[in-house]
């Protein structure tokens, strides 16, 4: 199977130019772009469509519509598309490209060598300043999130938190630092692989204080693929130290500090109960005298 980049629209073309106006706004660049992240979700699942999971049965040619882009966004997509086919070419008058096909690698330790997509989307590097390269958009959605840190001296990569809906690892690639875990607090360096699945509600922090920077590898696991703000499960995410939670996921989200949580056995023993919920937690019955409910 071949992929043509083209800037015409053309019968039957996957309209990237609409998609991209829609999810960014119009922008050329990935430089301080929004929206990219519902582009490229948007582009895996549609190429998912014309081209299938088995390459083996993939067949003919995939036009694809580009709207007018800057380098870095243009290798943005390039990549995208490259999971998919091994033959990506742009369309040039009468004539197409040589191969644009992109390898499904990115360098975690060279941050001044990275070109295109990957440097754009981690900013200049300052050995003083902490930065994070989100790589999904990189590396293609999946059931994974991953991101590349460097946390200077002194700061931290998160604040201290756990994930009901969601395994996290921590690879420390360079750097000393803490990790605090549920109170204890441990050593870490070069080659330490942290791990924070779900079920003990195990809550971590990652502190840069051993005399450098810290870069690490955060992987997030979810059961379903990642999307954005969350997957069609939804993860709990609370923050020990600062008496908060949040809830996140497709549709309902919240957050709120956790002394307004309570039992759900509450609202269990009372399922058919009338009654609202006051600020405090209590029950306030709005049964009538009459035996019908009140408005």
């Amino acid at each position: 199977m071949r992929i043509i980049l083209d800037t015409r629209p053309r019968a039957g073309a996957v309209r990237a130019d609409r998609a991209w106006a829609f999810f960014c706004r119009g922008t050329r660049s990935l430089k301080g772009a929004r929206g990219f992240w519902g582009f490229t979700n948007w582009l895996w699942d549609e190429l998912g469509q014309r081209a299938g999971p088995l390459n083996v049965a993939a067949r003919g040619r995939v036009q694809v519509c580009m709207p007018s882009l800057k380098d870095d966004a243009l290798d943005l997509l390039v990549r995208i598309l490259s999971f998919w086919c091994s033959d990506v070419r742009m369309r040039r008058g009468s004539s197409l490209s040589a191969n644009l096909w992109s390898p499904p690698i990115v360098n975690l330790l060279n941050d001044r060598g990275r070109t295109g997509a990957a440097r754009a989307l981690f900013g200049e590097f300052s050995d003083q300043g902490s930065k994070e390269l989100n790589l999904m958009p990189i590396l293609g959605p999946g059931r994974s999130f991953f991101s590349l840190q460097v946390i200077k001296k002194g700061d931290s990569s998160a604040r201290m938190h756990s994930h009901t809906s969601v395994d996290e690892y921590y690879l420390i690639l360079e750097g000393k630092g803490t990790l605090r875990f549920n109170g204890k607090k441990i050593s870490v360096g070069p080659g330490d692989l942290i791990s924070k699945p779900t079920g003990p509600d195990a809550a971590t922090h990652l502190n840069a204080d051993r005399g450098g920077p810290l870069r690490i590898l955060d992987m997030e696991v979810w059961n379903d693929r990642y999307r954005g703000n969350g997957a069609p499960t939804k993860d709990l995410i609370y923050w020990p130290d600062f008496d908060e939670a949040m809830l996140r996921g497709p549709g309902w989200e919240a957050g709120l500090p956790t002394r307004a949580l309570f039992s759900t056995k509450d609202i269990e023993d009372h399922w058919s109960d009338a009654y609202r919920r006051a600020k405090d937690g209590h029950r306030v019955s709005r049964i009538r005298p009459t035996g019908r409910p009140g408005r």
